[in-house]
Formats: C-alpha cells, sequence, structure tokens
C-alpha cells in the first residue's frame, strides 16, 4: 500500500504509552516525516516505541511559515507525514487546522487514525448523560475576556474545558466569581495514569478537594442545571 501524498493525523497516548492502536505504530513506521508540535514532546514519542522518523515543527509560533514548507514536501516530493499533537487526537486546541485544510484544497488525502482522547475519555468516565454536551476548550487568557465568555455560558448544556495543568485553581476561582460556588462540576485528573481520579462536587468543594493536588493534566466538565420541570431531557 502506498503513502505518497497523505497527511495522516495520528491520535497518541494521553498518558499510558500502552493506549496507542496498531494501525497508529504502523503509520507512525511507514510515512516519511512527522509533524508535531515541540521536538522533544514527539522526539519522546517516537523513541518510546523504537521509531525513528524525521522531525517537522508545527505549532502556534512556526505555523505560518511551516504550512507551506510541508505542503511542498508532501505535494511536490510526493512525501506522506503524519500530524501528532502533544498527546491524544490532534487539532483540539492544537495548531494543524490551516494544514489539513489545505491538503484538502490540493487535492492530498487526509486520513484521520482514530484513539485516544482526553475529551472522550473524561466524558466516558465522568457519568454524566452525553445525550447532549458542548466542547469549549480554553477560556480566554485575559481575565476581562473570561469573565464575559464565563457569563455567556448556556446553563442547559454539560460543558467541557480544557486548561493548562497549572491553571487549575484559577478556572475554579474564575468559576466562582463569575458562575457561584455551588454549580456542580467535575474534575477528570491525570486520566490514564495512575494518579487518575475523578473529583465531582460543587465549585466551592472542587476547590478544597483540590487545594493541595499536585500539578496535572486535567479535563474540567461543567454540569449543566437540571430543568425545572423536573422532566429529563432528550
Amino acid at each position: 500500500m502506498s503513502l505518497k501524498n497523505k497527511l495522516y493525523v495520528v491520535a497518541t497516548p494521553i498518558g499510558n504509552p500502552e493506549d496507542i492502536t496498531l494501525r497508529a505504530l504502523r503509520i507512525l513506521k511507514e510515512v516519511d516525516f512527522v509533524i508535531c508540535e515541540e521536538r522533544k514532546m514527539g522526539s519522546k514519542l517516537l523513541k518510546s516505541y523504537d521509531i525513528k522518523k524525521p522531525l517537522e515543527l508545527l505549532n502556534e509560533h512556526t505555523e505560518e511559515e511551516q504550512t507551506p514548507h510541508i505542503m511542498e514536501r508532501l505535494l511536490l516530493k510526493g512525501e506522506s507525514a503524519a500530524l501528532i499533537s502533544d498527546a491524544g487526537a490532534p487539532l483540539f486546541a492544537d495548531p494543524g487546522n490551516n494544514l489539513v485544510w489545505r491538503c484538502h484544497q490540493s487535492g492530498i488525502t487526509v486520513e484521520p487514525i482514530p484513539g485516544a482522547s482526553s475529551l472522550m475519555t473524561a466524558l466516558m468516565g465522568s457519568g454524566i448523560e452525553m445525550d447532549q454536551f458542548l466542547y469549549y476548550g480554553f477560556l480566554p487568557a485575559n481575565k476581562d475576556e473570561r469573565k464575559r465568555a464565563l457569563q455567556k455560558l448556556p446553563s442547559h448544556y454539560d460543558i467541557v474545558f480544557l486548561e493548562a495543568p497549572y491553571r487549575l485553581k484559577q478556572l475554579l476561582q474564575a468559576l466562582k466569581t463569575n458562575i457561584g460556588p455551588s454549580r456542580q462540576a467535575i474534575i477528570a485528573y491525570k486520566l490514564t495514569m495512575p494518579q487518575e481520579k475523578f473529583f465531582w462536587g460543587s465549585i466551592k468543594e472542587l476547590m478544597v478537594m483540590t487545594s493541595e493536588l499536585p500539578k496535572g493534566e486535567f479535563v474540567f466538565i461543567l454540569k449543566r442545571i437540571p430543568s425545572r420541570s423536573g422532566f429529563k431531557r432528550r
């Protein structure tokens, strides 16, 4: 099977190195090069599976200049590449969307290789009803913009947020100030790792539960406010 003129969007583990598919491993071994956010993380991932491939960096600082260069390799040189993120499913708040779009526009086949996702792993372990939820991603870093964003959130959906590992306390404080201390939420902490834990409670309770928690990756789920009618939403 030829891998030429293809871009593979490859999901990688979010913590536990065993959470990679056989298909992902095969693709990483067969492509001409791998596109990653940071050289250190990309090299570490490939080394853990004894894979040696050239790396191209594509992140928020290099995306504008690197995208045309990568397109040249794919389109003119007929090479194949695997796009990965630092962890999990690529393109959730990660660079690379423009590259994928340009590949589609240029006739280069884009093939997703599904696998681990912090978003879906958090939802699977949370116990919430997954009939309706919203993925928000990262809140604005600016305090005033974050305040406006939180005040505009709908209350009748469960909402999934991503945030940097060191910003859990700031996120909880912002939610307490702008939404209130009694709103229910879930923190999915260090998913797939030995320290994995799910914290359930009000914003105020979660602030106490996690006050001494070591820094670590997490997914935050803000619970919907139940319908006053008492009927279950469908």
